[in-house]
């Protein structure tokens, strides 16, 4: 994946565009790892449980894993990091909050679309860039999936956060390029990393629209 291969986003007016037209690759397999191995847990519409999560089920990409605690509406912090998310910011990110990799600038478009995975409940994906003056530029993107808590709430949040290319210098924080947020249904759970212009599995695809802010 590079950079040049992204389509600048038309900050104009909102656009409507397939999820499956997002690129592919190994980001994207990764973040459809994870987003198959949340499905398989599902029953209805309902979110998975926190307690049936396997972490070996994820595979090559636990490292990119991690859990969010939604403690109440606009604090979300990780309670569990993969390695590589330590590696992005340099330190071990657990406790921090969700908006900690992301530039003052997107903070609050990001829980604003987060805070929508625990209250619709839906999914959400990120296509995401680093690339502060100095830093190599880096590609990424997120996928957030609800988690229901012991008390049966959706309190809790399943991620991946993989990225392509050399990671330079920490920390890394990251801008939004595209959001793409989805409501749960028993029919339809687009798929990432799904090859343009072919349909998910289950259903048509989703769409998604895209915020303003991205630059190439």
């Amino acid at each position: 994946m590079t950079s040049g291969s992204i389509p600048t986003p038309d900050t104009s007016t909102s656009r409507v565009v397939p999820l499956w037209h997002w690129q592919d690759g190994p980001t994207g397999a990764m973040l459809a790892r994870v987003q198959h191995q949340w499905a398989a847990l599902r029953h209805g519409t309902a979110p998975p449980a926190r307690a049936d999560l396997r972490p070996e089920a994820l595979g090559p990409a636990l490292p990119c894993a991690f859990l969010i605690d939604r403690a109440h509406p606009g604090k979300l912090r990780f309670r569990l990091a993969g390695q590589h998310l330590s590696r992005l910011m340099g330190l071990d990110v657990r406790g921090m909050p969700l908006r900690a990799f992301f530039e003052l600038g997107d903070r609050s478009a990001l829980m604003e679309k987060a805070e929508q995975v625990f209250e619709q409940p839906a999914m959400l994906r990120l296509q995401l860039v680093s690339d502060a003056q100095g830093c190599t530029v880096l590609d990424g993107q997120m996928l957030l999936l609800p988690l229901r808590g012991r008390s049966g709430r959706v309190d809790r949040a399943l991620g991946v956060l993989a990225t392509d290319g050399p990671l330079g210098l920490p920390p890394r924080r990251f801008r939004i390029r595209r959001a793409a947020l989805s409501a749960l249904d028993p029919c339809r759970d687009p798929t990432p990393g799904s090859p343009a212009g072919a349909a998910p599995r289950r259903g048509r695809g989703r769409v998604l629209t895209v915020i303003k802010g991205g630059k190439v």
